[in-house]
């Protein structure tokens, strides 16, 4: 598989994208992690894309950047070390092992991005997208504000339906408890959480989600406006 989810800490997800020898990461937690899958796989680092600055997604960037002199591509942003190459929102970064298109996501963080991988002739695209959209969730307002949190999940809502996305962190059965508690009357939810369940006992992780199955069983893209959302966001952070 050309995308390997690979886990670090208690719940942080990295994703490894190759194509015959090389590979880019995405987000650098733990560098121990990565060299580990590197040299297992026989692979060569070419590029280090980080979503945003907060710790558990660039603990290990340093290390990893002098270990393999992988090229580190993230946001403008001064509190990300080690920068090779700054990107904005809409940019292409062409790579042997895909194109990626930036889109500036804040709200979690406030200089959040997050990577579209364009995906192959056999390969549906995929979404990196952080801490901006979780599998059932969204991140917590950090750094950034409510509105632009909500700008950019309708971003995010308005990729093709088929485009797998790739989250920061396994939170689904916890979402999903809480889209259940807040909307027992849903079936939607309580199905998916039974299935997201079994998944998680037979599989041990939830990613990746699709844009389809977020825009059915994500509170927060079926949120209708600025107001429901950022109540129900409050509303998430006391659950």
């Amino acid at each position: 598989m050309p995308i390997e989810t690979l886990t670090a800490g208690h719940d942080n997800y990295l994703y490894l994208v190759h194509n015959h020898d090389v590979a880019a990461v995405i987000d650098a937690c733990c560098a121990d992690t990565v060299l580990r899958a590197l040299d297992e796989r026989d692979l060569t680092l070419g590029w280090i894309f980080i979503t945003h600055h907060h710790h558990d997604h660039i603990a290990g960037l340093r290390i990893l950047k002098e270990q393999t002199g992988a090229e580190v591509i993230a946001a403008d942003d001064p509190r990300i070390p080690a920068i090779d190459r700054r990107v904005t929102d809409q940019e292409m970064v062409s790579t042997p092992v895909g194109d990626f298109t930036v889109l500036a996501t804040p709200g979690h963080g406030d200089r959040d991005i997050s990577y579209l991988w364009n995906g192959s002739a056999s390969e549906s695209p995929a979404i990196f997208c952080g801490d901006t959209l979780f599998v059932s969730g969204c991140g917590r307002i950090l750094d950034g504000r409510a509105e632009e949190l909500w700008a950019s999940l309708r971003k995010l809502a308005q990729l093709d339906d088929p485009t797998r996305v790739y989250c920061g962190h396994e939170y689904t059965e916890d979402n999903l408890r809480f889209a259940v508690a807040q909307f027992p009357e849903d079936q939607a939810y309580a199905d998916r959480l039974a299935a997201v369940k079994k998944q998680l006992q037979r599989e041990g992780g939830s990613v990746p989600s699709s844009i389809a199955i977020e825009k059915q069983c994500n509170p927060f893209l079926r949120c209708r406006d600025l107001a429901e959302f950022t109540k129900l966001r409050r509303q998430k952070d006391h659950f």
